[in-house]
């Protein structure tokens, strides 16, 4: 049986992220053809708590196609702890490597790691950060600092305005829809 992170996917020999704390390992020849997708799925989906397959599907694709996803490229996606939420994300998004952890900030904890281990390991050209927070300006300078080109996906009115300006022009937005696929947008309290 293969080891597993804290997810229900396996690690393979094509993982972009072999473990927690990780050896980088070698990229092969195709580095410089390959992107890592580093997704906020709760931030890009826009509800936390959401079961609705068909939303989370939206969200997903109308990201893949602002980033210019691509075959070859890896993803890892995060997302927090709540249970059949979980398991719609990454029924939703089959091929990524999906990680959780508790907390405000658990999804967010889990991308900055997978960002610093991109920016240690050489194995990318391009690293695209799917989320708007503000968390993502530390990994955007260290990705930079390490020649790695970085892009920004983001739903409309959800990019933080340091990370706005950090990023430059850079950003590429959702379709407005996607999230909400019947128009229900979430009201505030």
């Amino acid at each position: 049986m293969a080891p597993y992170l804290n997810t229900l996917t396996p690690v393979t020999k094509d993982s972009p992220l072999v473990a927690e704390n990780a050896t980088p390992r070698a990229c092969g020849n195709s580095k410089r053809d390959r992107s890592l997708h580093l997704v906020d799925a709760d931030n890009l989906i826009g509800d936390p708590c959401t079961t609705d397959r068909r939303q989370i599907q939206a969200a997903f694709e109308s990201y893949r196609a602002a980033a210019n996803f691509q075959p070859g490229d890896h993803a890892v996606v995060a997302t927090g702890c709540n249970g059949l939420h979980v398991l719609e994300v990454e029924l939703a998004w089959p091929d990524a490597q999906h990680r959780r952890r508790r907390g405000p900030d658990g999804a967010d904890l889990e991308l900055l790691e997978a960002a610093k281990f991109a920016a240690a390991s050489g194995c990318y050209r391009r690293v695209v950060i799917g989320s708007g927070d503000h968390i993502f300006m530390v990994a955007l300078e260290h990705l930079r600092a390490n020649s790695i080109d970085v892009d920004v996906v983001a739903r409309y009115g959800s990019l933080a305005r340091p990370l706005m300006r950090q990023v430059g022009g850079r950003v590429r937005y959702m379709d407005p829809g996607a999230a909400h696929p019947r128009g229900d947008e979430p009201h505030a309290a």
